[in-house]
């Protein structure tokens, strides 16, 4: 269970990120790049992801074609966790031009082709994130391991609705595979998030 101590450290560390990346002209998004010159749509940052063997996480960045793409929005994070033959997508996160996190959304299933898991196991797989890494890309899994912690209330919402959303399909179509697998529905749910609105409200906290 996270306390108000937890956050005020996740707001913290998320915090010196953001503010490290400024300090050298960098974002966040550009960081995501893990070096490389051009941002190519579809393309994964880093090319093979970024996995870490010993906890079955993962996450990489990317971006949709122009069209696909919510106006303002640089690309996305797909958060994932990895268990023997199959993975679970856990949350996606949407930054925008200014590298500032500005959107959480649920994907269906034939999205990244993962094994969709219920609602609960998800929450606690997100819950437990942590890649651990060494060199440029250290700071963004550090980075998004905070940030899933100080909106973890509404990544669990995200996920509740999801499987809400799910069953409501399931019951209106009468096949679950075929509502999985439909391209009709890609984003299942989303919610817009104020990271500078978090950071200040649980910095405050614990000092006034």
């Amino acid at each position: 269970m996270l306390t108000q101590s937890n956050l005020w450290l996740a707001a913290q560390a998320l915090a010196n990120i953001q503010m490290r990346y400024a300090e050298t002209g960098r974002t966040l998004n550009e960081a995501a790049l893990c070096g490389a010159k051009d941002f190519i749509e579809w393309q994964h940052y880093p090319s093979n992801d970024l996995v870490d063997e010993h906890s079955g996480y993962e996450f990489y960045y990317h971006a949709h074609s122009a069209n696909e793409m919510p106006n303002g929005e640089h690309g996305h994070f797909h958060v994932i966790k990895r268990d023997a033959n199959v993975f679970h997508h856990l949350i996606g996160i949407s930054l925008d031009q200014k590298g500032l996190p500005v959107r959480l959304f649920t994907t269906n299933q034939w999205v990244t082709g993962e094994e969709m898991a219920n609602s609960d196991i998800v929450i606690k797989l997100a819950k437990e994130f942590q890649v651990t890494t060494k060199g440029r890309m250290a700071p963004v899994s550090n980075w998004i391991s905070a940030l899933i912690q100080l909106f973890a209330a509404e990544i669990e919402g995200l996920l509740l609705e999801r499987d809400q959303k799910i069953a409501r399909l399931v019951e209106e179509q009468g096949n679950r595979e075929l509502v999985l697998n439909s391209k009709k529905h890609h984003v299942l749910t989303e919610c817009k998030i104020d990271l500078m609105g978090r950071l200040s409200d649980n910095l405050l906290v614990v000092n006034s």
